[in-house]
């Protein structure tokens, strides 16, 4: 092997892992195995709901799940979403980058609208302006909650 393939740009050896060809030939581990796509069911979205605190992080937890469950979003759409994004009177939720950078349209239920996301909007009042769902404590106050943390 030539000298330059042994050590990355900064001079440092490599990991094995790193080698072109590391895995040539040796089947994934994972090779065959079928996994089904299960979405949670009604009741487990609702026993995970009702494990959630009675404070503010919580109404904000519920309300997340709401949105990603009733309105259909992928986590990084609802994590973007604003206030001025929300339309309770028609009962729509504007996402504005979607997967493919499209704008699109979409329906909450009025039980979304009223036992979730209406007490989270009522909490958020004393947020800064910004993010619908935002990071509440802490220094970055009032800025984006990030997936990692909506995650956690």
């Amino acid at each position: 092997m030539s000298c330059e393939l042994l050590l990355d740009a900064a001079g440092r050896r490599r990991s094995p892992a790193a080698m072109p060809g590391h895995n040539a030939g040796r089947a994934p581990g994972n090779k065959g195995q079928v996994y089904s796509a299960d979405p949670p069911r009604v009741d487990e979205i609702v026993a995970v709901m009702r494990q959630t605190p009675a404070d503010r992080h919580g109404l904000r937890l519920r309300a997340l799940i709401v949105v990603l469950w009733r309105g259909g979003l992928r986590i990084q759409e609802a994590l973007s979403l604003i206030e001025s994004d929300l339309d309770p009177r028609r009962g729509s939720i504007l996402i504005r980058r979607a997967r493919v950078d499209r704008r699109r349209e979409v329906g909450m239920d009025a039980w979304g609208w009223s036992d979730h996301l209406a007490p989270w909007l009522a909490a958020r009042v004393e947020l800064p302006i910004g993010a619908l769902f935002c990071v509440i404590d802490g220094p970055t106050r009032g800025r984006p909650w990030s997936a990692s943390g909506a995650a956690r």
